[in-house]
């Protein structure tokens, strides 16, 4: 059985090391479920302060997303359900969006399943716009709150953690959802039901440079040299592809075993030399040109 939790006042921060980083609760809606797809809204809400603009995306609205969220274009004009709509290109939008998060000092961004979705779509959307560097400088990070949910609802019987049922379960009401805005602050009411620790959101935060350390070792998963969740860590120790290849390329052959030496904590021995002749057969493949010059 589920208890009922309150919702108590928005938790306008939370403290790692010493910092405090206020939270911002950020949604898409998009034209489909991939990560290639374009954006159609970006909404985002911190306390009483909320964010939200809509774009008329260049990709066609898949007809499974169009069904679920109400959006359509015809003739260049964006639709939410039969209602046209004010939009803003890709770089007023996102130009807005940073301006809304620097009114906040470094905040973390939290969503729910942005890691896999919603962070590299928004990534590819600064890239192309070339504001991703800016935005780096303009966050702390970002909470994922379906890692969260999962920790914290671990021990009651919910089996799905989509946010429409974790509202419904841990709120006991609905709301609109596949809008953007409106999932935005139904999330936001719901972490303040859960008022996780400071402890509990630090265990579930990614950085960017994390993000994109994890995006270099991709090669590396795709040719079963390593898992993805042995990327995700090396992720999170910063280690990327460069720095493996430049290891193996300047202290053969016990650089690459020194950088991957955080592995050891949770692995046997057998497996972590398993692991580093993996990575490093990989690396040979890769580099075959440069390690024959270099030994020559």
């Amino acid at each position: 059985m589920i208890k009922r939790m309150e919702q108590r006042p928005f938790p306008v921060t939370y403290t790692s090391h010493g910092v405090h980083h206020r939270l911002v609760f950020f949604d898409l809606e998009t034209t489909g479920l991939g990560t290639m797809c374009d954006i159609i809204q970006l909404s985002a809400v911190s306390g009483d302060h909320t964010f939200n603009v809509y774009m008329v995306p260049r990709q066609p609205i898949q007809r499974g997303a169009s069904v679920i969220t109400g959006f359509r274009v015809r003739r260049q004009q964006l639709y939410l359900h039969n209602r046209s709509l004010p939009t803003n290109t890709l770089r007023e939008a996102l130009t807005s969006f940073l301006a809304f998060l620097h009114m906040f000092h470094k905040p973390l961004l939290a969503g729910h399943n942005i890691r896999r979705f919603d962070c590299p779509v928004l990534l590819r959307a600064l890239d192309e716009v070339h504001l991703r560097g800016e935005f780096k400088h303009t966050i702390s990070g970002f909470l994922d709150t379906l890692l969260l949910a999962r920790e914290l609802l671990k021990d009651t019987s919910i089996q799905s953690f989509r946010q429409e049922n974790l509202v419904k379960m841990i709120l006991g009401t609905s709301y609109q959802a596949h809008n953007a805005l409106e999932d935005v602050k139904a999330l936001q009411r719901l972490c303040c039901a859960w008022m996780p620790t400071s402890e509990q959101v630090l265990r579930h935060t990614f950085t960017l440079a994390q993000m994109e350390a994890q995006a270099s070792l991709l090669p590396l998963v795709q040719g079963k040299a390593i898992s993805k969740p042995t990327a995700s860590k090396l992720a999170s120790w910063g280690v990327t592809l460069e720095k493996l290849k430049e290891a193996q390329r300047q202290c053969p052959p016990d650089g690459l075993k020194q950088l991957l030496e955080p592995l050891k904590e949770n692995l046997k021995d057998a497996s972590f030399r398993t692991i580093a002749g993996k990575i490093s057969d990989f690396l040979k493949q890769l580099q075959c040109p440069e390690l024959n010059r270099a030994a020559s």
